[in-house]
């Protein structure tokens, strides 16, 4: 019986053994299979770091990008808030792609039209040194390029004309170009106080200004008197300087006036047109007759607004050549030079009378006053005037229904 033991012994442990065998092949592959699984999560997580670092590297860039996109952005409101400056898109324009050229196209873009806009206001201002601000405004332009021909407005307001006595003379005696200088000079004194009261200026006429003011005849009386003062100043320099000094003759009016653009297509220019634009032109050349510095109308007294407030003399009645209805004209004595405002001013009354008994007829007695004014002012021209048409009229017959009208036969 003791052999058949060992029998089933052996074949027991030849099972164990191969059981054993089995396993510890199971086990190699488990093995292998955890070293697969090992090499499989290190790829893994390589691969999970790598994309990990490209999604957090794309995500810098598109933040970048972004940032960079609302650079360009605050750039254009930049443009239109008139503040953009080259150095906003200065990180932006060094991109090479897309992003960048777009910088790059609109930074050269706003920079011409910056470079075109400062150009066109240059070019703005000069036209502007021709056709001034004020003018615009008169017309309800907001530019020079709004004008048309024809554009005018029409409505009361006062005029001024101004001319350079003797201009002609001095003219002689300098080049063009100190002709020049000189004018330019001299207009640089006077033409800023039109502006200064609520004038502006027509035209300039070599040595003469037309300007009108359309608020009204006191603007114009206060810049008559103020321009009379800086040539007055003016003229002591020149003294200093050993040069003569300058004396201007003015005529202000007032009345209905169409100020606005004249001319052609091609070529227009302002001006100012009515009959009372010609009558002040005459006022002005009558300084020169009567020896006096500015002359204004009846209808300029009776608009202002404060007569007393200047000294003023009734000068004369007359017709101007060219005219049918007499004018009254009046002298302004406070633009006139010390001692000769003082002296006209100390003579007024006996003028006055001396001019109303020459109206009436009363020669005799109108002589009289006159003769007493030249005796305490032998420069008073318009006394010596009158008595010179005094013994012209007692000379000849006395016209009829004689009212002190005098009638110009010349201009």
């Amino acid at each position: 019986m003791k052999p058949k033991i060992n029998l089933v012994q052996s074949k027991s442990a030849e099972e164990l053994n191969a059981q054993l065998q089995d396993l510890r092949q199971k086990l190699e592959e488990v093995e292998d299979e955890k070293n697969s699984y090992e090499t499989l999560v290190e790829i893994i997580t390589e691969h999970s770091t790598d994309l990990e670092n490209q999604i957090r590297h794309k995500n810098r860039e598109m933040q970048t990008y972004i940032h960079q996109v609302k650079k360009v952005i605050d750039a254009a409101i930049a443009v239109k808030n008139n503040s953009f400056e080259p150095q906003i898109l200065s990180e932006v324009v060094a991109r090479s792609d897309a992003l960048g050229e777009l910088a790059q196209v609109f930074s050269h873009m706003v920079q011409t039209v910056k470079a075109r806009e400062q150009e066109l206001e240059k070019l703005l201002q000069a036209y502007g040194r021709f056709v001034p601000d004020e003018y615009l405004q008169f017309l309800g332009k907001q530019s020079i390029v709004d004008f048309q021909l024809g554009d005018h407005v029409s409505k009361e307001m006062a005029i001024m004309f101004s001319d350079l006595r003797s201009f002609t003379t001095m003219a002689e005696q300098m080049t063009p170009q100190e002709n020049f200088d000189f004018i330019n000079t001299y207009l640089q004194q006077i033409s800023p106080e039109i502006r200064n009261h609520n004038g502006f200026i027509v035209k300039y006429m070599g040595d003469g200004v037309m300007a009108v003011f359309p608020d009204g005849v006191d603007d114009a009386i206060q810049a008559g008197i103020v321009m009379f003062e800086q040539l007055q100043k003016y003229n002591q320099s020149r003294q200093i300087n050993g040069d003569i000094p300058l004396n201007i003759g003015m005529g202000i009016h007032v009345g209905d006036t169409m100020v606005g653009i004249i001319g052609e297509a091609n070529r227009m220019q302002a001006d100012a047109l009515s009959d009372h634009v010609n009558l002040t032109a005459r006022l002005e050349s009558l300084t020169k007759y009567y020896g006096v510095s500015l002359l204004i109308s009846g209808d300029v007294v009776q608009r202002l607004s404060q007569p007393g407030k200047y000294h003023i003399r009734f000068l004369d009645r007359a017709i101007v050549k060219g005219r049918q209805e007499a004018i009254t004209v009046f002298e302004v004595l406070d633009v006139e030079v010390e001692p000769v405002r003082s002296l006209k001013i100390q003579t007024l009354p006996i003028f006055d009378e001396a001019l109303k008994e020459y109206c009436q007829g009363n020669f005799a007695n109108a002589q009289l006053g006159f003769e007493r004014i030249v005796a305490l002012n032998p420069a008073d021209k318009p006394s010596q005037i009158y008595l010179k048409r005094i013994q012209l009229l007692l000379a000849n017959s006395i016209p009829v229904n004689w009212n002190g009208v005098w009638k110009f036969t010349q201009k």
